[in-house]
């Protein structure tokens, strides 16, 4: 069966092909291999991670079929990373030619070449022609001998007044599966999205198989927690076994979902709970990779392998080292739909730290970055402006208090004041008065507790802390003795209140993930 198909790019680009410019050109969907000239598919997107897909799926012998014409020759490469002799990574890889063919095809026609047993990390090929060649289609194959399970999709996208973004993933998906019966996701993809700037028009959305959902303004884990509710309410009319979660504002392609499909599909037993986490690529410049997996510390996030130029074999074949990952950012971040039963939704952080906070939350769920499974998103530094400093305060400062057992382990009173102190008397240092505010103002929220955080109304919150975040601060030195004596009361106060504020979240925050709380937050008819 087919387990990854090979893309061919609509101009040429190195994370699909690599060549000379003189050797090849693209013609109606097929690549032209000039004679004497050389295509090899040593990319990101063109690779196949076989060690990967050997642990977790049941793949077994690779082969390589290509849909080609013309005389050429065809090699199959494995890429090797280098360990020492106590498995300690080298830094390099070892490329190895594991077999190599010549064909000739007068007429197009399909070609099969068998990847031999082997330990490397990553699978590739090359193609040089002989004479002029086309190649029109290809695809990594395996024998699969066992029973397979029926898996189907539910996208779940949770947008604000980004309709540009919305419209383009929607018409992409109705040309590429909707409406395209080759497709292997045809029949297997439903859409769930959750508007909570109710600016859609539904009329120019909605099918039978894409449904929009006007929402209140909620943020992330309202829309999300939105859209798992309705996918839990269709999951045994439509068999819906996975909820993938998306950002509105991400570009991906059919062959993202394709392969997150065939994973889930050849997953071995012991995995089927698995979390698939997509690695985020930089819009502005989608050779560079901003995260493959992410962890969450007291140190901060770590956002494995970021900075990656992904044209680079070395990038790729490194790129296939398994890091520790507790938690999938939810620009792409696949499940079982199982898994948001029993009060398991969003905690209502609103914005940042919803993703991390249930990751954590489903500490027991195994969670990989599967090779070019990605979305191309827009920098969070480019889009960073203050007002957002308070729901990273305020959301971090309750993760950490929530999951005190597992990545904050060890963590009290003191580390929670020495971040409060350090992140606010930065900022007064050097005169961001409104965003040392808008901190003090999120320390202050966090010690209202774990009820004042389920019945906020979010949207009138979001409206005041830009307001706060907006304003004339000024510079003058008075304002910042002002704030650090005010910072140094709110220490006080904080210490004085944690031990019942922690104890109060670790007791009770479950009732607000729940579905019951949710529908009645988001207005909807409580089951």
């Amino acid at each position: 069966m087919i387990i990854q198909n090979l893309q061919l790019p609509e101009t040429i680009n190195q994370l699909y092909v690599r060549a000379a410019s003189a050797d090849i050109r693209l013609q109606n969907k097929s690549l032209r291999i000039n004679a004497q000239g050389e295509a090899a598919f040593t990319t990101y997107y063109n690779s196949f991670a076989l060690k990967k897909w050997k642990k977790y799926t049941v793949v077994g012998q690779m082969s390589l079929t290509l849909t080609a014409k013309g005389r050429f020759e065809a090699t199959l490469l494995g890429f090797q990373i280098q360990r020492g002799l106590k498995g300690k990574l080298e830094g390099d890889f070892v490329e190895k030619i594991l077999a190599k063919e010549t064909f000739s095809l007068r007429e197009p026609g399909e070609c099969e070449l068998v990847y031999p047993d082997c330990e490397c990390e990553l699978l590739a090929f090359t193609i040089r022609a002989l004479e002029a060649s086309e190649l029109y289609d290809g695809a990594y194959r395996s024998v699969v001998d066992e029973d397979l399970p029926d898996i189907n999709l539910a996208l779940a996208i949770c947008t604000y007044k980004r309709e540009r973004y919305v419209k383009a993933n929607m018409a992409l998906l109705n040309e590429t599966i909707f409406s395209n019966s080759r497709s292997i996701l045809n029949g297997h993809v439903r859409v769930y999205i959750a508007d909570n700037g109710q600016t859609l028009k539904k009329e120019e959305i909605e099918s039978e198989t894409v449904k929009v959902f006007p929402n209140i303004n909620s943020g992330g884990s309202g829309g999300f927690s939105r859209c798992m509710i309705e996918a839990l309410a269709d999951k045994d009319r439509y068999n819906l076994t996975h909820i993938t979660l998306m950002d509105d504002d991400i570009s991906f392609t059919h062959d993202v979902l394709a392969r997150t499909y065939m994973f889930l599909r050849l997953l071995k037993k012991e995995h089927a709970d698995i979390v698939i986490s997509g690695a985020m690529l930089l819009m502005d410049a989608p050779h560079i990779q901003h995260a493959s997996g992410e962890f969450i510390k007291p140190a901060g996030i770590v956002q494995h392998k970021r900075g990656y130029d992904l044209t680079e074999i070395r990038s790729i074949a490194l790129n296939e080292i398994e890091e520790p990952v507790n938690y999938c950012g939810w620009w792409y971040c696949c499940f079982q739909l199982e898994n948001a039963l029993s009060g398991n939704l969003a905690l209502p952080l609103f914005f940042q730290y919803d993703d991390t906070e249930w990751g954590l939350r489903n500490k027991r769920l195994e969670k990989v970055v599967v090779s070019g499974v990605c979305v191309c998103h827009e920098s969070f530094e480019a889009k960073r402006t203050g007002w957002k400093d308070y729901y990273s305060m305020r959301n971090r400062l309750i993760v950490a208090t929530l999951h005190r057992d597992s990545a904050f382990r060890g963590c009290g009173k003191l580390y929670f004041q020495a971040m409060i102190f350090i992140k606010i008397f930065y900022r007064i240092m050097f005169f961001k008065f409104n965003d040392a505010e808008l901190l003090i103002m999120a320390v202050e929220d966090y010690c209202r507790g774990v009820e004042w955080l389920g019945s906020v109304d979010s949207a009138a919150l979001l409206r005041d802390v830009q307001r706060r975040a907006a304003k004339e601060a000024g510079k003058s030195p008075l304002v910042g003795m002002t704030l650090t004596a005010r910072l140094l009361k709110l220490l006080w106060v904080f210490g004085l209140k944690f031990k019942k504020t922690a104890a109060d979240y670790i007791k009770n925050y479950h009732r607000f993930t729940a579905e019951d709380f949710w529908r009645r937050h988001l207005g909807l008819k409580v089951n």
